[in-house]
């Protein structure tokens, strides 16, 4: 059985600066990157460098970038296969400043990944027949994430979802999932509350199998269903660049529970996987492999 994600396909470019530029200041570059990303794209390697099976569904334009990222899901044995093409929008593009702390401020071009609809996955139902776990998160249009958990709920896939970037038209009964993975700013904006421990007990109503909250250098915030709350704390490393950090915790923690590893244990890999992504430039390239990861604990 496979980890099924769908989401989208962004070419970043990023900037390396001394700190994020305010409204209306120029800033000299330190240096720059150009490399491949996108929340779906960077879970769904992700999950495949943790060691599990991948399926991925995304939307690219009918451009140099959309063959490029085909060919780069194959070489990472992610098959390129469900990846749409479209012939109206481009691929989706962000620009990325990275300061000296490794901070960073994102704008995100969506291009063709708005381009990604409900029909395209009921072309692909074979995958959500074939996988046990689907990935979401919210950088495709939203009625195609609903209906993602649709198709999921009828072929008894367990759903994770990382509802970012936040969109205020998101929550749990109409987007039903399993595994709900935040960071602490998202927390506080579904929760109304910026403290994380009133942000967990405030989703106890809706049953969840396990509520994650991220929270950079600090402890790992999870609630099982039965309300107990637990926290683990993740390796102490120095940060370069925290861009793509959600995504290797998010990829390497459904990799885990694909393997029947509890909740804690899946927890302290994806803690782990999470840390030594933000010592290295860039999202897909700063990614561990699971031997990376083991190897750590």
């Amino acid at each position: 059985m496979s980890v099924l994600v769908i989401g989208s396909i962004i070419v970043d470019n990023t900037l390396y600066v001394k700190k994020i530029p305010k409204a209306g200041e120029t800033l000299i570059a330190q240096s720059s990157l150009r490399s491949l990303g996108g929340k779906g794209a960077n879970q769904a390697i992700a999950t495949r460098l943790s060691g599990a099976e991948v399926n991925f569904i995304g939307c690219v334009g009918d451009d140099s970038e959309g063959t490029l990222y085909k060919n780069h899901l194959e070489d990472h044995k992610i098959p390129s296969s469900s990846i749409i093409t479209s012939d109206l929008e481009p691929t989706g593009s962000a620009f990325i400043s990275v300061d000296e702390g490794g901070e960073n401020s994102i704008v995100v071009n969506p291009g063709a990944n708005h381009a990604l609809t409900p029909e395209h996955l009921d072309k692909h139902i074979n995958l959500f027949e074939e996988s046990k776990i689907v990935l979401l998160q919210l950088e495709v249009p939203m009625e195609t994430i609903k209906h993602a958990c649709r198709l999921a709920r009828a072929n008894g896939l367990r759903i994770l979802i990382n509802p970012s970037p936040w969109n205020p038209a998101f929550n749990t009964e109409e987007f039903p999932c399993d595994v709900l993975i935040l960071n602490e700013i998202e927390a506080a904006q579904i929760s109304g509350t910026s403290n994380m421990t009133k942000s967990l007990e405030s989703f106890k109503k809706f049953g969840l199998d396990m509520v994650v909250i991220t929270q950079g250098s600090e402890p790992t915030l999870f609630m099982s269903q039965s309300g107990e709350i637990m926290e683990l704390m993740p390796p102490c490393v120095k940060a370069t660049d925290t861009v793509g950090a959600g995504d290797a915790f998010t990829g390497a923690l459904a990799a885990s529970l694909l393997e029947g590893k509890t909740f804690s244990e899946s927890i302290q890999l994806a803690n782990t996987a999470g840390a030594i992504s933000v010592t290295k430039a860039g999202a897909q390239g700063a990614t561990p492999t699971r031997k990376e990861i083991e190897s750590f604990l």
